[in-house]
């Protein structure tokens, strides 16, 4: 990206990390949502890409549970996915006004205990999570609950971007843990007996694991599985989802208890049983899944 765009880029970030913080908040949310309505009609190819995926997760829905859809309610729920990523964005430039007090007043916890049960070994515990709700704030809420938390992020290409997202985790006791990183870094995370959350609804830039996903086989990321299996750390899968604007509901589902001494073996069943945990919630709320990579249809050859 030429320097010109990146500093560009930061400068409008800049800007509305600015308004994220000083505007009422149904004035920030209505921005959000004209933005997302002018990116609904602006972007034709990330629009096609967003309907086949919730095309193959309602489908799959359809085939499962008692479920009917149609072209109508698939243009309302790709429409509905770009609103909750304005929300997103929205959230996001708030982070800073974020504190214990927040998250009492505005967050649900589910099933909290069973995030203590997986820390209770003090080997850590790795959460398997999504770009479903708000995955930023997850660890943001998560951390302020106090527990230790690192999350696994890509490296950026644009420092200045990194800054202000390496600084707003950071300045909620988030860890950043940038893929590729010397495993020390996870060696102190699990020292301290943290929870280290990745992302495991695609691929990044890992080798990816060939599993049957909303009815139909794609690659999906094995390092969420590897580093439990090769660190016996706990594996379980959280989210935090969005109940309305500016109400959330963290909730955390049963860590997955495996017997078994082959680690590719650990490693396979691991992706197998996440990749059921991934399922269960995108189908609940399918229009917060905001994963906007095309997941299926696509010719990579699985190099495990």
């Amino acid at each position: 990206m030429p320097e010109a765009d990146t500093t560009m880029e930061y400068v409008v970030y800049r800007f509305f990390c600015f308004l994220g913080m000083h505007l009422p908040d149904w004035l920030a949310y209505f921005i959000g949502d004209v933005i997302a309505e002018l990116r609904y009609f602006f972007t034709p190819g990330l629009r096609k890409i967003i309907r086949a995926n919730i095309k193959q997760v309602l489908t799959y829905k359809s085939q499962i549970e008692q479920f009917q859809f149609d072209d109508q309610y698939l243009r309302k729920t790709v429409k509905q996915i770009y609103k909750n990523f304005g929300m997103y964005m929205v959230e996001f430039f708030q982070i800073p006004k974020w504190n214990s007090h927040w998250v009492e007043e505005k967050v649900e916890l589910v099933n909290i205990h069973y995030l203590d049960q997986a820390l209770k070994q003090s080997k850590g515990a790795i959460v398997l999570t999504g770009h479903l709700g708000n995955w930023e704030l997850a660890g943001i809420v998560t951390s302020l609950l106090g527990y230790n938390l690192s999350a696994v992020a890509l490296p950026f290409r644009n420092e200045k971007m990194a800054t202000i997202f390496v600084r707003r985790r950071k300045s909620k006791g988030v860890n950043v843990i940038l893929t590729g990183a010397n495993p020390k870094e996870y060696f102190r995370a699990f020292k301290k007996n943290s929870v280290i959350a990745i992302l495991g609804d695609r691929l990044f830039t890992e080798k990816g694991m060939l599993v049957k996903f909303m009815g139909k086989e794609t690659f999906l990321p094995r390092g969420p599985a590897t580093l439990a299996a090769r660190w016996n750390a706990s594996y379980l899968a959280g989210f935090l989802i969005r109940k309305k604007k500016g109400k959330y509901m963290l909730i955390f589902d049963r860590p997955i208890e495996i017997d078994c001494e082959d680690e590719n073996q650990k490693v396979r069943y691991l992706v197998e049983k996440g990749t059921g945990y991934l399922e269960k919630y995108i189908l609940k709320y399918y229009d917060q899944w905001l994963n906007f990579s095309q997941m299926w249809n696509h010719t990579r050859k699985d190099e495990q």
